[in-house]
């Protein structure tokens, strides 16, 4: 992003001293807080981007320029009773627990939610599901006001099922609650699938496969914990990973952070290939869908590490199922019809 627009950091600021920001400049920002993690002096473009979104988000029609109809479209629906859906129960020592798998991962695979959640519910008796959005996008973008609005709406799920806990599968989730939520105890699934114990016949099942690189999602760069538990079940699944140069709190973007596939879609694809080719490994696991999606996307095989845990058709192929928006749309009410049942 840098590159695109100036030569270096001391340019972009100088010139910050005397102009906001343009609009094209404020959406190209990713968002990822990489430029913070290496800066000697810890500068935050982040926040003077953020800021300057916030301000260009009063009109909707510089924000409608950057694609902020499609992100009001996801987020109407996301928000929508078609698309989500929460259980009650009472019952288990568990029951003040709520895993949140997150709008990716339901669009993605319905059938991994729920293999997720039973293997959950295995070890921790009674926990409940919510499939809820958290409305990252609507902050991403700076429209603060929608925002708060949005989150409530997540806010009064949780207090309506009575949990104290949300396991998160979503980074942006897991970060989102984190901060706007702090009265709440949130846990990466990942933690949790450490701490427990992934399905047994995971256990050492990917000896002898191919060497995978291992992506960290920018969101949760600081999160050393998850970190920890992420290559801990590398282990115990027996996977030989290629650590990349830039990664855990030096990690880079894979491309889609920012929204930038709607603000900027040339310099996200850019990007992509970018974070891509940073390995020779085909096949790049991660831990966020989006991720997944984008290394596909860059030219490699991205998968997801619950894709190797909870679906046993890919640990042979090593490549995720492409969908296409409306399956994603699909996928996510199948999710919601499945929660309904339970």
């Amino acid at each position: 992003m840098l590159h695109a627009f100036t030569d270096s950091p001391k340019s972009l600021l100088m010139d910050f001293q005397t102009n906001k920001p343009s609009p094209h400049l404020s959406f190209s920002c990713a968002t990822c807080n990489y430029c913070y993690s290496v800066c000697p002096v810890d500068i935050s473009f982040d926040k003077i981007f953020f800021d300057a979104k916030k301000e260009y988000a009063k009109d909707d029609k510089t924000l409608n320029v950057f694609g902020y109809k499609a992100v009001r479209f996801h987020q109407k629906n996301s928000f929508s009773k078609l698309f989500t859906a929460k259980t009650n129960f009472k019952q288990g020592k568990y029951s003040n627990m709520a895993f949140m798998p997150g709008c990716s991962l339901s669009s993605y695979l319905p059938s991994l939610v729920q293999k997720i959640y039973a293997h959950l519910n295995t070890k921790l008796e009674g926990i409940n599901i919510l499939q809820q959005c958290c409305g990252q996008p609507t902050r991403i973008v700076g429209d603060m006001q929608r925002f708060e609005t949005l989150y409530t709406k997540l806010k009064n799920d949780i207090n309506a099922m009575g949990i104290d806990t949300v396991i998160s599968a979503c980074e942006n989730c897991y970060m989102s609650l984190k901060e706007f939520s702090p009265h709440i105890k949130v846990i990466t699934l990942y933690e949790i699938l450490a701490q427990y114990g992934i399905p047994k016949e995971k256990v050492g099942a990917f000896c002898g496969f191919q060497q995978v690189a291992l992506h960290d999602p920018c969101p949760t760069r600081e999160q050393d914990n998850l970190h920890t538990s992420i290559r801990a079940i590398l282990d115990m699944m027996s996977i030989d990973f290629e650590e990349l140069k830039f990664n855990k709190r030096k990690t880079q973007c894979c491309g889609s952070g920012g929204m930038l596939e709607l603000t900027n879609p040339k310099l996200a694809s850019k990007q992509m290939r970018s974070r891509a080719e940073q390995t020779t490994c085909s096949t790049i696991v991660t831990y966020c869908q989006s991720c997944a999606e984008s290394m596909s996307k860059g030219g490699k095989n991205g998968v997801h590490i619950l894709d190797l845990l909870f679906c046993s058709n890919i640990q042979t192929s090593f490549e995720q199922k492409r969908n296409t928006t409306i399956q994603k749309w699909f996928n996510r009410y199948k999710s919601k019809r499945m929660i309904e049942k339970l």
